[in-house]
């Protein structure tokens, strides 16, 4: 451009001259023209100028928002085009790791995105990002300029993410967020970004709790027989001389004990199979062909007990299942029924049929269970009554082995009680494993 300039300056000159010559104009004026027309080529060189370099500012400006590199036809000097040229290859450098960058971005997003684990990235102005457990767990959308403790709504939470920002430092915390109990671990993702990963172990904390429970119950339930059996078989051992009449007694004691001992055992046994859900081979079996069996079995206890049991099973009703599962479930109910029914009591068993669920009934005007009780009797280890459980030979495990093995094949157990009254039990059951819609 500088050349250009120096070029016009003598060609100026001599087209003044020559326009003085023709003109027949005095000396002077021929300087005044050249000194106009001077300006006038300076003026239009700096608006060329100026009009490049506005494009140079354009293409500059392009590049910095990430746009496409557009290929312009570039006319001017060699030395323009090549600017512009050189200026067209760094564009497509950056595009290239622009792309690159946001490939990448998308990349990590994708994989947090199919995180179980809620993961929330905050920097100095707020949210930048919540992974779809995170947006659901504190009800926020992916990316919003809100504070952190505006966001999760726990001050513990939102602490932590400010002392990991200031310090540097991960944060371990947990933290009681209404109902549920999450621990949360912060870190510094990049400079003035702080990650954020929450977890939710309200189902693992009471997981955990069930488990200790039920050491605790299964280790009482255990010794309680266990150490009656060696109370009675260290008297034995005095009695059986000495009095032979109160040594079989004994004898009579030791086999009850021995009884529930070993019924105690194959229950447990039962539910830790129930519980672990392995695979298993399904058939087709009869509900009503079972129930019919269980009722038959069930008949010396109810005897005993003067309890009447009465089947409405007529009908088949066909299922595919388990039928060791199925078994247990009619066979606890039953026995449920007939244990804690009252003499004289009766119960009912009916078995339906419809086109998608096969149901079982099991109705007793026995004791009935309380509103309080009624919530719980699922439970492993639960009893309404533990004094008359125990005398009556209960573990406490049926209606628990019950409910695990109706959930098994995904159905429902459900009961309807008054207290003093009785109880009707109902268990529905899919034909073909499809899941319960009881009516």
């Amino acid at each position: 451009m500088i050349r250009r300039s120096l070029v016009l300056v003598p060609l100026a000159a001599a087209a003044a001259g020559a326009i003085a010559a023709m003109l027949r104009l005095p000396p002077g004026w021929a300087a005044a023209i050249g000194a106009i027309l001077g300006l006038l080529a300076a003026v239009g060189l700096s608006l060329v100028s100026d009009r490049r370099l506005e494009e140079v500012a354009t293409r500059i400006r392009r590049f910095a928002r990430g746009e496409p590199v557009v290929q312009e036809e570039v006319r001017g000097s060699r030395a323009w085009r090549r600017l512009v040229g050189e200026l067209a290859e760094v564009g497509q450098t950056l595009q290239q790791r622009y792309d690159a960058v946001a490939r990448e971005r998308a990349r990590v997003e994708h994989l947090l995105d199919s995180m179980p684990t809620a993961i929330l990235l905050f920097d100095a102005v707020g949210l930048t990002y919540a992974n779809p457990a995170a947006q659901q767990m504190f009800g926020v959308r992916r990316r919003q300029m809100r504070s952190p403790l505006q966001v999760l709504g726990v001050e513990a939470l939102a602490n932590a993410v400010v002392e990991a920002r200031e310090t540097g430092q991960g944060v371990s915390v947990e933290v009681q967020r209404g109902d549920r109990h999450l621990t949360a671990q912060t870190t510094i993702a990049d400079h003035d970004v702080v990650a954020l990963v929450v977890t939710d172990v309200t189902d693992s904390r009471r997981l955990e709790a069930i488990r200790r429970d039920f050491v605790t119950n299964a280790s009482h339930e255990l010794r309680t027989p266990v150490a009656g059996m060696q109370a009675l078989a260290d008297s034995l051992g005095v009695a059986i001389d000495r009095d032979p009449v109160r040594a079989r007694s004994m004898v009579v004691r030791l086999q009850i004990e021995a009884t529930r001992l070993g019924k105690l055992a194959r229950e447990l046994l039962d539910l830790a199979r129930l519980e672990e859900d392995a695979a298993a081979e399904r058939r087709r079996v009869d509900l009503a062909e079972i129930v019919r069996a269980q009722a038959e079995r069930i008949l010396p206890l109810a005897q005993s007990r003067d309890v009447k049991v009465s089947v409405h099973a007529d009908a088949p009703a066909p299922l595919v299942a388990l039928p060791g599962d199925v078994r247990l479930i009619v066979a606890n109910l039953l026995e449920n029924a007939v244990r804690y029914n009252r003499p004289g009591g009766h119960v009912d068993v009916t078995v339906e049929r419809t086109a998608s669920h096969a149901i079982l009934e099991v109705e007793d005007d026995g004791l009935g269970i309380a509103d309080a009780d009624r919530d719980r009797i699922f439970e492993r280890f639960y009893r309404v009554d533990r004094a008359r459980s125990r005398a009556g030979g209960g573990t406490g495990l049926g209606l628990s082995i019950v409910r695990h093995a109706t959930e098994r094949h995904g159905g429902q157990v459900s009961v309807q009680s008054v207290l003093g009254e009785g109880s009707t039990f109902r268990v529905v059951l899919p034909v073909e494993g499809t899941r319960a819609d009881p009516r």
